[in-house]
């Protein structure tokens, strides 16, 4: 293979001249860089990426920071995070790391900083009290998180969660649902926290409260949400708004197997739409956000970090939402 040396000698200049013609950084007259390059593009010489990467202090790698996944709904959000990310990432010749962080076990990012694996990180979840903030932070690596946190300093990629609850929650106020149970789970996680708050601030605007009896914000696994849909059922609740996807996807198939009819019987509505709920014997009423777009932005707002850009702290995504028959 031919070496930085080699074309120079072939071409009669030197090698600091040819690296500045590839770079395209320094003094070199426009000529003799159209000649290094026709002669590259012809020989099939490519500079070697790990001497480039170290000759600017770069490795052309990011990392990409995943939760642990504990239910199959959550994997179409992250592959989508993950492609949408990759395409952004070789377009800009790097490459990502792919890393599944355990609870609150920052050891698997310290190695990434102590090796100098990558030049930026991407979080795609945040929590209330997150443990990887404030390491990036101390340790000065460029990052940007998918999802919110409650430090304003931190450059983040959000949907208007908060927003979009308070908007369906509204419309089905408007609709006269006067007992509209919530159920939800983990409330460390931002997103669900944002999904919450909306739901109370639609009651807020409507001069009400919602109806504690109704609210669940703990239901961790199948069987609490059994429990929950049972109890709800015999509370003869208008309404069940699932906090997301797997929880309505383990309702609508509670209320079929007791043979309860969606919307005669109750009424049901998800903050979060995925592909399982066009398999529903009905069309759920939902909110749809963009995550190729939501992880495409986080991506493009590393890359301008990492080239020294100003950018705006906070981006809020738009939604969409879909009203179908399971409310009317």
């Amino acid at each position: 293979m031919k070496t930085i040396h080699d074309v120079a000698k072939e071409l009669g200049v030197s090698a600091s001249t040819v690296s500045r013609a590839i770079s395209g950084k320094g003094r070199i007259g426009q000529a003799t860089r159209e000649r290094i390059l026709r002669y590259i593009e012809a020989s099939g010489y490519y500079p070697n990426a790990v001497a480039q990467s170290l000759a600017q202090a770069r490795t052309n790698n990011i990392a990409v920071i995943l939760p642990k996944v504990h239910t199959l709904t959550d994997i179409p959000f992250f592959h989508t995070c993950i492609y949408a990310i990759e395409e952004i990432a070789q377009a800009n010749d790097y490459d990502i790391l792919v890393v599944v962080t355990q609870g609150r076990d920052t050891r698997p990012l310290e190695r990434l900083i102590l090796n100098r694996k990558v030049d930026g990180m991407i979080l795609t979840s945040t929590y209330e009290n997150d443990c990887f903030v404030p390491l990036l932070k101390e340790k000065k690596i460029p990052f940007v998180t998918i999802g919110a946190v409650p430090d304003g300093d931190v450059i983040q990629v959000d949907n208007d969660n908060a927003g979009a609850c308070m908007e369906l929650t509204g419309i089905l106020l408007a609709k006269k649902i006067s007992r509209i149970a919530y159920l939800g789970s983990n409330m460390e996680q931002m997103v669900n926290k944002s999904r919450y708050q909306g739901f109370c601030a639609a009651y807020r605007q409507y001069g009400r409260e919602p109806d504690g009896d109704i609210l669940y914000t703990d239901l961790d696994s199948k069987v609490m949400i059994e429990k929950a849909v049972d109890r709800l059922l015999r509370e003869g609740v208008d309404c069940l708004l699932c906090q997301d996807d797997f929880i309505c996807n383990e309702a609508v198939r509670l209320l079929a197997d007791r043979g309860v009819r969606i919307p005669e019987d109750v009424k049901v509505a998800s903050c979060h739409y995925s592909r399982i709920m066009e398999n529903y014997p009905v069309m759920v009423t939902s909110l749809k956000f963009d995550t190729g777009a939501l992880a495409g932005t986080a991506c493009r707002l590393l890359f301008a970090l990492l080239d020294g850009k100003e950018v705006p702290v906070k981006t809020v995504m738009d939604y969409e939402i879909s009203l179908k028959e399971s409310t009317k």
